[in-house]
């Protein structure tokens, strides 16, 4: 663990720990009003420019998946509710999560058109027309920016026929770079690694810049035989998607995070 990454950490702590009614009034309101350093670094990130894509440190990239851990978990709040949940942390309202974002000068995202780049699908209700494109039908919560990166993408529960996306696919297959969820399986380049080692991780960054939107760009380079079991468009979709939403490829054990992918906004 990096040092920066420590009031993250020790908020990602007090989440787990926190039995009571209360969490944002007893533990993300103090939080916020501690660490203004934060918001005021997070400006830095918004502000800086780039060639098309803004240079970054690792450490920078650390500290943003540190926050990227915050986030997803304040985000189960607003998920549907499962029988038996992995992560049990107290909810906060919608207000709550928006005065969090806000406070930290986050941009909430919430666009009425579906877009991978901008939406997480949550849940699916197959269309009428098996080849109707998928439409947002409702916003689990709002997605949020950092000037051009993207920090976290709008859950959505979306309708589209059978032939554009398998509801269950894209509903309850792996989800790539992603840490915390309790409606289906996630993973990200944390995993395996011990406590405090899996913080050094790597934030997956997404920008939209001058009409053009990146994926990953933080990979060194793209690597389309990094995983030579997927084709080129399995490949895109669990690049764009973050999982596969009709790919009938094995979802638990693929390798996605040496693609990259610009295209056009």
């Amino acid at each position: 663990m990096h040092a920066d990454q420590l009031t993250y950490a020790r908020l990602y702590d007090q989440l787990l720990a926190y039995e009571g009614g209360a969490l944002f009034g007893e533990v993300l309101r103090p939080w916020l009003a501690a660490n203004d350093a934060e918001r005021r670094w997070l400006e830095t990130i918004a502000r800086r420019p780039g060639r098309p894509i803004p240079p970054m440190a690792v450490e920078e990239s650390w500290r943003l998946y540190a926050l990227s851990r915050i986030i997803q978990l304040l985000q189960l709040s607003f998920a549907p509710p499962v029988a038996h949940p992995a992560w049990k942390i107290a909810p906060v309202s919608a207000e709550e999560y928006a005065a969090f974002l806000d406070g930290l000068g986050l941009q909430r995202v919430e666009r009425d058109d579906f877009h991978p780049f901008h939406h997480e699908i949550v849940s699916v209700q197959p269309a009428v027309d098996d080849d109707d494109p998928p439409r947002v039908e409702r916003i689990y919560w709002p997605g949020c920016m950092l000037g051009p990166l993207l920090i976290s993408r709008a859950g959505c529960a979306i309708v589209a026929g059978r032939a554009r996306v398998d509801p269950v696919r894209a509903a309850r297959s792996t989800l790539y770079w992603a840490f915390a969820r309790n409606h289906r399986p996630t993973t990200d380049l944390s995993a395996g690694w011990g406590s405090n080692s899996q913080w050094r991780t790597a934030f997956r960054r997404d920008y939209a810049l001058d009409g053009a939107l990146h994926y990953n760009a933080g990979a060194a380079r793209h690597q389309p035989d990094a995983d030579p079991g997927l084709g080129a468009a399995e490949r895109d979709e669990l690049l764009r998607h973050r999982c596969f939403i009709t790919g009938t490829q094995r979802d638990d054990d693929r390798w996605p995070y040496d693609y990259t992918l610009t295209e056009s906004a």
